[in-house]
């Protein structure tokens, strides 16, 4: 019984032994091997964010852009009101309360400034402009064109602080980059643009308020009016230099 039990064991030991060594050798020649499957696998892959395009692993964050928003000006005579108006460019009251920031449709004066959003016509492929360019780029104009630029065209609603802002409008060719961009009044009080970027005739609100930011509007996030009469406002790019000015009537 003794001598069966030491050979139970020795074989019992010998299994091991032999299961061990088969493991071993398997787990060498996989470390040295491997697989094309296993290959692939070990390849260093990029993680995709929210601002990195797909394909696009590490890439540089995408660029913000807005589309270009065309604004018709429309200067109230007497006996004008707001329905005429918007009959006359086929929008609806509701859009050019929006747009310039009223709540009540009565609440225009001879000689206000009303602006209409209007739908930009298709270019033609030939006469297409210069598309967005990367962060940091500089664009590259089309022979003769004027520079891209901006104007202060208006200040709305001053003192109201649910109606006050400022109307920005593009100049010059191709697109406008106005990431550090700034706007400030007499008062230290300063607004820094955010990575956005401007198309020919596109516009900008910037509110004194807070709100929600689309493509056509900017929120200061201010709790009082900072615009009064007499004021000028400042335009300034991402070098400091004064690309625009407005006195306040």
């Amino acid at each position: 019984m003794q001598a069966w039990k030491r050979a139970l064991i020795f074989l019992l030991i010998n299994v091991i032994v032999s299961a061990t060594v088969t493991l071993t050798v398997l787990w060498i020649w996989d470390r040295t091997h491997p697989s094309a499957s296993s290959g692939i696998a070990q390849l260093p892959i990029a993680p995709l964010t929210a601002s990195t395009p797909p394909g696009q692993g590490g890439a540089a964050p995408a660029l913000t852009v807005t589309p270009a928003v065309l604004m018709d000006e429309y200067i109230v005579r007497e006996g004008d009101t707001l329905g005429q108006i918007a009959d006359k460019y086929k929008v609806s009251v509701e859009t050019l309360l929006r747009a310039n920031g009223l709540k009540d449709p009565n609440a225009i004066s001879v000689g206000m400034a009303i602006y209409i959003p209007i739908t930009p016509e298709p270019l033609p492929q030939s006469a297409a402009q210069i598309s967005p360019s990367p962060i940091g780029a500089t664009p590259t104009l089309l022979p003769g064109a004027q520079p891209p630029g901006a104007v202060i065209n208006s200040v709305i609603g001053i003192g109201d602080i649910t109606a006050e802002r400022v109307f920005i409008t593009r100049v010059g060719s191709g697109v406008l980059l106005l990431k550090d961009w700034r706007l400030s009044d007499e008062d230290g009080n300063v607004f820094v643009f955010p990575e956005l970027a401007l198309y020919e005739d596109g516009a900008v609100n910037v509110w004194t308020t807070s709100g929600t930011v689309t493509p056509v509007d900017l929120y200061w996030r201010l709790a009082t009016p900072v615009w009064r009469s007499g004021e000028t406002a400042t335009l300034l790019n991402e070098q400091g230099e004064v690309v625009s000015t407005y006195t306040i009537p």
